[in-house]
């Protein structure tokens, strides 16, 4: 026999998940894309953020392809590049906190090379600099940089969602 309590709960827990699905929430990295454009191909320089480009393309139920001649789309990273300049000055001129930039170029082309899409994002984060923390100021630097990275490839994919300048018929 299930009591009053649990009834409740597995209604509301019933509830909640109906009002979050029907208000188009997604768990962060998963950003549904177009059909026309989950068979895809990433040309990127190997790395971290390459990973984590990938990683977001598949949670949007994407899939990523190993050749060009596989894929439906092809995702040309240009540059993916981060950079440090300071952000602040103490009274007596020295530095008290960076800015750390990432910058993020990239086109995305169909089958035939046709430019479906063309932009670059910028991400930046300040943290405060001690001279005598440097090693954990590289480390927080380190963090910031794939906390970034994780975020332009949100937004990348979040952008690529919403492509509708493709012919695209089921089948091909």
């Amino acid at each position: 026999m299930i009591n009053k309590s649990t009834l409740k709960s597995v209604f509301l827990l019933t509830a909640v998940a109906v009002t979050l699905s029907a208000c188009g929430f997604h768990l962060r990295g998963s950003i549904p894309l177009p059909e026309g454009i989950k068979n895809m191909f990433v040309q990127a320089p190997q790395g971290s953020f390459k990973d984590q480009l990938e990683d977001v393309i598949n949670n949007g139920g994407g899939e990523v392809q190993d050749s060009r001649g596989a894929s439906d789309v092809v995702l040309v990273i240009k540059e993916a590049r981060s950079d440090r300049r300071v952000g602040t000055l103490d009274q007596r001129g020295k530095v008290d906190s960076y800015d750390v930039i990432f910058t993020v170029s990239y086109v995305l082309n169909d089958k035939e090379g046709k430019e479906l899409r063309d932009a670059t994002i910028t991400e930046t984060r300040r943290y405060n600099f001690n001279p005598e923390q440097v090693i954990e100021s590289e480390s927080e630097e380190a963090d910031l940089i794939e906390d970034m990275e994780q975020d332009v490839a949100l937004r990348i994919v979040r952008q690529l969602s919403t492509v509708t300048d493709l012919d695209y018929a089921p089948g091909g």
